[in-house]
């Protein structure tokens, strides 16, 4: 094992013996040409690195006021909230004046120092050198960053940690990616099998009949086709409003807060227990009650299962069961393939691509419904079911958090020097 030595800089910590610390202006000069977007096609900066404009990003009237970048450069977008966006172009182009242009100078490998500047400790000491009013404004720029300390080992070891990374960072991302497809799979499955009973049952010698509704088709002779509005108390949204948010208070969710089945209140906002006592005047939520997604993503709801007090925006709609209906079933139902289908049905015949479910329509969303006997029994049997799916997915997720992790400790372990890349001959 090699020696290694206290860099003195505390983002970097131990290096080997042998590597120097140098700083950002050593490796890279700034390029600060101004040219048009006309000459030079637009690109965005993203955490994916330089790629031509995005549809969906920002545009500017300003076309003659950007910076140039050429193929090779360096770009890092200079605030703090796209943190992380930055890498080497491919491509010529130019970028808004937000980008700081980098061009590397010689005698330095350009693919390791993308490593070094993708650490998150790096980003760290990028936006602490900084400065801005407020924070999602903090801004740090080239008479700024240009000084930050940065580990340089000689040439020979930096091409050979750039390529092992390559390698290896290629491998991760090979399994993150499968790992993915397979979730995305198990999702399909998982509704497939609740599409299959809630629409056949649990009995498959059961006689069957034509529920006259062509995405549904055959149901159990037995059943009945509905629409919802004769299953609920009643069905509205949240506040049309956006109140004050606080620090702390009563909850206050939006779509962003329901995911995978379930309710997130990591990352929600709070509203004072006086716009909470107006607001429930509106829509008391309580426990029993189904949420589900009508702008935005659609087709997804989720069963309150929790005595926490909170409201709710107009993103989400609430629904109140009534008492001779399962709630579980219900909600089973609204997760269902057919049920997507009649959504999107529905935008089609509003003939907009906005994704948006008016509550009217789901009112009157056709409902397949058994006895109350067969629901108990229906529920049951995809809470098992979807269970053991879930579960499933919850490993492949945790899996790729943890090869995420894992990525993101290889690379700072190996651009600092404290993983020694064998291949390298000293």
């Amino acid at each position: 094992m090699r020696e290694m030595k206290d860099s003195g800089i505390e983002w970097i910590g131990k290096i080997p013996k042998y590597w120097e610390i140098s700083k950002i202006h050593s490796v890279y000069s700034e390029r600060k040409q101004i040219v048009s977007d006309t000459e030079y096609a637009p690109l965005s900066v993203t955490k994916n690195g330089i790629v031509p404009q995005l549809e969906n990003a920002a545009k500017s009237d300003a076309h003659d006021n950007r910076k140039l970048v050429k193929r090779g450069d360096f770009v890092i977008n200079s605030r703090s909230d796209r943190r992380g966006s930055s890498g080497i172009s491919e491509l010529d182009g130019s970028v808004s004046l937000i980008n700081t242009v980098m061009q590397p100078r010689n005698n330095m490998d350009n693919k390791y120092y993308n490593f070094v500047f993708k650490t998150e400790r790096f980003c760290d000491e990028f936006y602490r050198f900084g400065h801005g009013i407020v924070a999602d404004l903090w801004s740090t720029h080239w008479a700024e960053m240009k000084n930050i300390c940065i580990p340089m080992p000689d040439l020979q070891e930096q091409q050979a940690i750039a390529d092992y990374l390559d390698g290896e960072c290629a491998r991760i991302d090979g399994i993150v990616t499968t790992q993915r497809q397979i979730i995305e799979r198990l999702k399909e499955y998982k509704k497939s099998v609740i599409t299959e009973a809630v629409t056949r049952g649990l009995n498959p010698n059961a006689p069957m009949k034509d529920s006259g509704i062509e995405w549904i088709g055959k149901i159990p002779e037995h059943w009945k086709i509905s629409k919802l509005k004769y299953y609920s108390k009643y069905i509205t949204d949240g506040t049309h409003t956006t109140p004050e948010y606080l620090a702390d208070g009563v909850p206050f969710l939006s779509i962003k807060d329901i995911s995978a089945g379930k309710l997130d209140f990591s990352n929600t906002k709070y509203i004072s227990q006086q716009q909470h006592e107006e607001l429930s005047k509106h829509a008391p939520i309580e426990k029993g009650d189904i949420l589900f997604t009508r702008i935005g993503t659609l087709g997804v709801s989720v069963i309150v299962e929790t005595d926490i007090t909170f409201d709710i925006f107009v993103s989400v709609g609430l629904l109140k069961p009534k008492d001779n209906i399962n709630t579980k079933h219900l909600n089973y139902v609204m997760n269902s393939e057919y049920y997507y289908q009649y959504i999107q049905l529905v935008k089609a015949g509003e003939g907009t691509s906005a994704a948006k479910f008016n509550l009217s329509d789901v009112s009157n969303s056709p409902i397949v419904c058994p006895p109350l006997s067969e629901q108990q029994a229906i529920a049951d049997y995809l809470d098992r079911k979807c269970g053991k799916i879930d579960n499933i997915i919850e490993k492949r997720e945790r899996m790729i958090e943890l090869m995420t992790e894992y990525k993101k400790s290889l690379i700072y372990e190996c651009v600092t020097g404290k993983k020694e890349i064998v291949d390298v001959v000293e």
